[in-house]
């Protein structure tokens, strides 16, 4: 098994606790209605949500499901960390992906998104660059769908 793993920065205008509560504490809520072309619902299938819970994440039409374990949850802290253990974002080649999140305040009042993904392949399989590419381009993608919800509902806390 090879791992592979790739960090990355993101900077939100949104605050660290709101941030952290719309995508890691009420997501179920929060996905369908930020990405409604992309995830359908998100279930709770195993556990209360901490550390050892399953969620399934049902994608778009066409798009399959992902089943996520919680690895760890700091609330105070604002880290997340999660396997994707299963479904359609795995390839032949990838066993797992790990994500781990850490949300850091900016001096803006917005955050610095910090993130860490590590690629657990099959064997001697080797990523491709599209395969990595078309990841991190999906990360992008729904962090921005976040925000503009998050921007656009400013009631929502």
């Amino acid at each position: 098994m090879g791992v592979f793993t790739y960090e990355a920065e993101h900077v939100s205008p949104i605050a660290p606790a709101r941030l952290y509560k719309a995508i890691f504490l009420d997501s179920s809520n929060v996905f369908p209605k930020a990405l409604p072309n992309f995830i359908q619902s998100e279930e709770l299938i195993e556990g209360d949500g901490g550390p050892g819970s399953i969620k399934k994440l049902t994608l778009a039409e066409g798009l399959g499901y992902v089943k996520q374990k919680v690895d760890a949850r700091d609330v105070e802290n604002y880290v997340y960390n999660h396997s994707v253990i299963e479904g359609s974002a795995l390839s032949e080649s990838v066993e797992k992906i790990s994500n781990e999140y850490k949300l850091v305040p900016s001096p803006d009042g917005g955050t610095i998104v910090k993130s860490t993904t590590k690629y657990y392949t099959k064997g001697d399989a080797q990523l491709t660059e599209e395969f990595v590419k078309g990841n991190k381009e999906r990360s992008a993608g729904i962090a921005k769908g976040i925000e503009e919800f998050l921007l656009a509902n400013p009631d929502y806390n």
